[in-house]
């Protein structure tokens, strides 16, 4: 049996309507699961899961369990070391919005350099009275791309057709990668000093927890543009604002927040005028919502029926696994 813990996920649609198809018996958990949501799923093999965190006490909850399906990319809300200890293998959705994600960089990052959120603003008086701030051109800027991804090798090509050049920092990408999007390899303080926009396409790890710290942000030379549509938990927040009041860093355009949902604890952030947020839709469009939805039942199902086994996140758990 599969469970589906998403009640309020956007991409949850898709998952039933193609589970309905296949003729598959499931369940689906409440965004605050009872018990007798976890009593009806107790005898579930696969549990596909949106953004809720899954501790070792809902893991305990789900005996049977042998495969763990996040609808998504990030895994930080998940137990990984509880999930192999018992042998339930954990897998991600990653090759949806990629379009979506490399598109919103692109809109952030000519958001913040033509200084939208302030123009925007000067809507609410006269246009008589507007002033003109510094606003300075992307084309023959540099352009310093933290993780060369499927992402970060779609923002890569959008940003060179504005005229700018490539660097970009990732020890694991293959130098074909870099060669293929006209990228040149630098370390990462070398691109914190040569960049002009700083644009973030790695994910949330413990080691690059605020990667974008106040040391990082005083080896910035050029003032750059900050773009994060990554992982909110990669930039310190109140080390940004520090940047931004000094110049440091001229602008900003955020998907992500570290605070996030509760961005209450970043109001002075979002009321700056040199700053544009969207809350964490980067990656969505409707196509991208049914792709997401569809793939994480596939991967569900093609497990439960014929023993598949998708790329997992934790490969020590097949060895310890119950199939």
């Amino acid at each position: 049996m599969i469970a589906v813990w998403s009640a309020g996920a956007p991409f949850l649609p898709a998952t039933r309507l193609h589970l309905d198809e296949a003729g598959a018996s499931y369940s689906v958990l409440a965004e605050e699961p009872a018990d007798s949501d976890f009593d009806r799923a107790a005898g579930s093999e696969v549990l596909i899961v949106g953004g809720s965190p899954v501790t070792r006490e809902v893991l305990a909850r789900l005996p049977r369990l042998e495969l763990l399906v996040r609808a998504g990319v990030g895994v930080e809300k998940i137990d990984i070391d509880e999930a192999t200890r018992r042998g339930v293998m954990v897998t991600n959705v990653t090759d949806y919005g990629i379009q979506e994600v490399a598109d919103h960089s692109l809109l952030l990052m000519l958001a913040a350099a033509r200084r939208l959120t302030y123009f925007v603003r000067q809507n609410e008086s006269d246009w008589a009275d507007a002033s003109y701030l510094p606003v300075g051109r992307l084309s023959g800027r540099t352009c310093g791309l933290v993780g060369l991804g499927a992402i970060g090798s779609a923002v890569a090509a959008r940003v060179t057709a504005l005229g700018m050049s490539v660097i970009a920092h990732d020890p694991w990408a293959p130098a074909e990668r870099f060669a293929a999007v006209t990228a040149r390899s630098v370390s990462l303080t070398e691109l914190l000093e040569l960049s002009d926009v700083i644009s973030l396409h790695v994910p949330s790890t413990p080691e690059n927890r605020h990667l974008l710290n106040a040391e990082a942000f005083g080896r910035m030379r050029r003032s750059p543009i900050i773009v994060n549509t990554a992982r909110g938990a990669l930039v310190d927040t109140p080390a940004l604002e520090h940047a931004l009041e000094a110049g440091l860093v001229s602008g900003a355009g955020l998907d992500v927040l570290d605070e996030e949902p509760d961005v209450s604890r970043c109001v002075s952030l979002l009321r700056r005028d040199d700053v544009v947020v969207t809350p964490h839709v980067a990656w969505y469009s409707g196509a991208a919502r049914d792709q997401l939805g569809r793939t994480a039942a596939e991967i569900a199902l093609e497990f439960e029926r014929s023993g598949v086994v998708p790329r997992v996140l934790n490969p020590e758990a097949v060895r310890v696994g119950r199939r």
